[in-house]
């Protein structure tokens, strides 16, 4: 079994980030102003509502979402299928309740990360405000 070299790991960083940026793009867009439709129309249908946040750039937002997923995601996700599992988590395999419960709570703290860095980096850069 051959290591791979440095531009192969380097290369399996990057290789992934146009389709990540592109794929990031295209779902916040649809989310982000699939929400902003039913927000209006809601405020349409009871004036009395008020939301708890300020509208959100639909486009900026977008833009921040495909970069994330290219950047972090990919970044957390290859050091999770590339170092943590193979190395760390594959070794209880001969204990597969144990090896079933641990990746799924690395796979969860992983996603909760992700949840908490993408909020943070948004309210950060003034994307998502409270009124």
């Amino acid at each position: 079994k051959t290591r791979p070299t440095f531009p192969q790991r380097l290369g399996s960083l990057i290789a992934p980030m146009p389709s990540l940026m592109r794929a990031g793009i295209i779902a916040s867009t649809i989310g982000y102003g699939s929400t902003a439709v039913l927000i209006s129309l809601r405020s349409l249908l009871v004036p009395s509502f008020v939301g708890a946040t300020k509208n959100v750039n639909i486009l900026y937002a977008s833009i921040y979402t495909g970069a994330y997923m290219a950047v972090s995601s990919n970044f957390r996700y290859q050091l999770l299928s590339g170092v943590l599992e193979p190395k760390i988590i594959d070794r209880l395999k001969g204990y597969p309740i144990l090896h079933a419960l641990l990746l799924f709570a690395i796979r969860t703290a992983n996603g909760l990360i992700g949840s908490i860095l993408a909020i943070t980096g948004m309210r950060w850069l003034g994307l998502q405000k409270l009124k």
